[in-house]
């Protein structure tokens, strides 16, 4: 028990630690056409009401040190709901790009689709997960020029071999997801949504102290405001990679 407390004391140091990482810098790239942009209501494929709103605002802040003007997500909403009837990101589908860039009277659009934000502990399998896939969309013309994604997963599995054992098979049935994808309008533009990478794996051999140290994660993350923070940065980290500077001042007409 005494090595499973150390080990999540240390894990939430850990985690703490990281909130404090400062973003990384970006020079503007004076030849992108596309300055204000408004990062739309994400699809939530998940059961979790918050992550998918965390995710957007969290996008949101980032996209707005990239030398884009992103228009307040409160304005978003409010011009959706009042001009279009839109609340949630599954009703985007019930128009077009150009019609929500008329509407929102911006560059480009960003759509989010959230397809995992789990925290699941069962002592011999436990993860944390997080995956989600973004395009940026021309509002002039409806043309994808920018998408990217990724999946990420904290695991800590209990139970020696056994529970190795099942975590392999938990990561291969992570990859079957053809079904989901091919009923969410859109998100088959995005490239590199089946990929995944483990950014932390804790193999123990009691299952008891692997469900202890993986709960007890839990409640003081979300004590803390930080549950599953560690998990979405990373994730945004590397699906934000490719996404061009902003030109820093409106050029476009």
């Amino acid at each position: 028990m005494y090595a499973g407390k150390v080990l999540l004391f240390l894990a939430l140091a850990f985690l703490l630690s990281s909130c404090a990482a400062r973003l990384p810098t970006y020079a503007p790239d004076a030849t992108n056409p596309f300055y204000t942009v408004a990062v739309l209501p994400f699809y939530n494929a998940t059961n979790d009401v918050g992550g998918a709103e965390s995710l957007r605002h969290e996008f949101h802040r980032r996209i707005g040190r990239m030398h884009y003007s992103a228009m307040p997500l409160k304005e978003v909403d409010e011009l959706l709901y009042n001009r279009m009837g839109i609340t949630l990101g599954s009703q985007l589908e019930l128009t077009d790009a150009v019609e929500l860039g008329r509407t929102l009277g911006v560059d480009a659009l960003v759509y989010g689709y959230v397809l995992d934000f789990d925290d699941i502990t069962t002592g011999l399998y436990n993860v944390k997960k997080v995956r989600a896939g973004f395009k940026l969309v021309d509002a002039l013309t409806g043309e994808t020029i920018w998408t990217g994604a990724q999946g990420v997963r904290s695991v800590i599995s209990g139970g020696g071999k056994l529970g190795a054992g099942v975590s392999v098979i938990k990561e291969i049935g992570e990859n079957t997801d053809a079904e989901l994808f091919a009923t969410i309008k859109g998100l088959e533009e995005v490239e590199g949504i089946g990929n995944w990478q483990i950014i932390r794996a804790a193999p123990l051999n009691k299952i008891e102290e692997a469900a202890m140290i993986s709960l007890g994660e839990t409640l003081l993350t979300k004590a803390f405001g930080v549950h599953l923070w560690f998990e979405s940065n990373t994730m945004l980290d590397l699906a934000m990679s490719g996404l061009p500077a902003g030109p820093g001042f409106k050029r476009r007409e």
